[in-house]
């Protein structure tokens, strides 16, 4: 956390989406780091911890399963939500995902904002009961 603030990460191959989902959170309660590659999300969290992780399934280095898998192995306490416009609620592999305890919850593309931000706090409670 920086000061009192809730570290989050945001991969997603589209920059705009990263600023979009940055600019709807409070500033007072999220620090947010985004990143367009799985390698540079990677690079972000071996230099902090991120109480969730915003992850988009369709990133140009690795598939958004293929880094959550990462997160949770080098970041076990990380809440990690995927975001994808080709998968949906319920599909398999999401349904197994989150039955599985690989990430914590998913949103399909296009998403409402307010949407992200109730996921966001339940993901951060989530982490809270688990690890404080």
């Amino acid at each position: 956390m920086e000061g009192n603030r809730i570290n989050v990460l945001v991969v997603d191959d589209e920059e705009d989406l990263c600023w979009v989902i940055e600019k709807s959170l409070n500033p007072a309660e999220f620090a947010v780091s985004s990143a367009i590659t799985g390698q540079k999300a990677l690079t972000l969290l071996a230099k902090k911890f991120f109480k969730v992780a915003l992850v988009d399934i369709k990133i140009p280095d690795m598939d958004g399963f293929s880094l959550a898998a990462l997160i949770r192995e080098r970041s076990p306490g990380t809440s990690i939500i995927l975001l994808s416009g080709f998968y949906y609620q319920e599909d398999r592999t999401i349904v197994e995902g989150i039955k599985n305890n690989l990430f914590f919850g998913f949103i399909a593309k296009p998403f409402i904002l307010t949407e992200v931000r109730r996921l966001l706090y339940q993901a951060v409670s989530n982490t809270e009961m688990k690890y404080d």
